[in-house]
């Protein structure tokens, strides 16, 4: 790794960006110097970094992928003590995503009779709409991440690597020992991969992918004309705890948004109040 590279790595690392974050700005730095030719930005200017994005633009890049390096850029010449040189390029603008839904409950019926054939995309996605976690969370679950004691699952790999706490409802509890009898996953994943190799087929010795568990959903499905995504089951959590009554700032917790002002930083959702949260699984 060049010297503008470590130290590019070494500032995201103390302004506590995650991993993937981190990885991702590193590998658009290093595309932007191979672009260049070159292993410093020491003598490149703004028109360079205007060219980079006119040629990024040129080869079809998404508006979200040119932000993105708009941003890794941005940090790559602050590390080089040339913050300006980024200030007459203009970032994308990116497309607004059409919005996704809230399912109805016989929805959600029908979406589980569709999983039900697998118990283990039943349990996986059913424990997504049951807490509100990201796909990408669930995947990551581990046995010990389930406090059975306290009624709690603790998320430990959130997104931007944070932890929170959310809900473990009685029902959530006994679907989740059901499946750990029938399906016997491979410990410590709650969801591992499955491994198929030459002469037997058995567990891998990590977890499933968020990728290859979206591509299961859509799979059941087949080509049902509005498709249910995997973050539609969040956002259905979300919007029948609202209905419920509970507050914002409560469920904006069990989500793990960012805090929206500085004073909600200091709001607190007991772990108590968490644990006596009724699921909206418990509704179906």
């Amino acid at each position: 790794m060049n010297v503008i590279c470590q130290k590019l790595q070494e500032d995201l690392r103390l302004r506590g960006l995650s991993k993937r974050t981190i990885a991702q700005y590193l590998t658009c730095a290093r595309v932007f110097l191979r672009y260049h030719d070159t292993a410093t930005v020491d003598h490149l200017s703004t028109e360079h970094a205007r060219a980079f994005f006119l040629h990024l633009g040129d080869l079809g890049r998404s508006t979200a992928t040119r932000a993105v390096y708009h941003a890794a850029m941005k940090r790559l010449f602050a590390s080089a003590g040339r913050e300006a040189v980024m200030d007459d390029v203009p970032r994308t603008r990116v497309k607004t995503l059409l919005p996704g839904r809230a399912l109805t409950r016989a929805e959600v019926q029908d979406l589980l009779a569709l999983l039900a054939v697998s118990p283990y995309e039943y349990t996986f996605f059913a424990v997504m709409l049951a807490t509100g976690l990201r796909i990408s969370e669930a995947v990551a679950l581990q046995v010990d991440d389930i406090d059975r004691r306290a009624g709690l699952i603790h998320v430990r790999r959130g997104k931007g690597d944070k932890r929170r706490t959310v809900m473990l409802s009685p029902r959530t509890l006994r679907l989740l020992e059901r499946y750990w009898t029938v399906v016997r996953p491979k410990a410590p994943f709650l969801f591992p991969a499955h491994f198929v190799g030459a002469r037997n087929r058995g567990w891998a010795d990590h977890a499933i992918s968020a990728g290859r568990m979206a591509h299961r959903l859509r799979a059941r499905q087949g080509d049902v004309p509005h498709r249910v995504r995997s973050h539609d089951l969040r956002r259905t959590f979300a919007t029948w705890l609202l209905e419920d009554g509970y507050d914002l700032r409560h469920v904006q917790v069990l989500l793990g948004h960012a805090c929206p002002s500085t004073t909600a930083r200091y709001a607190r959702v007991h772990a108590d109040r968490i644990a006596q949260t009724r699921s909206p699984f418990d509704r179906v």
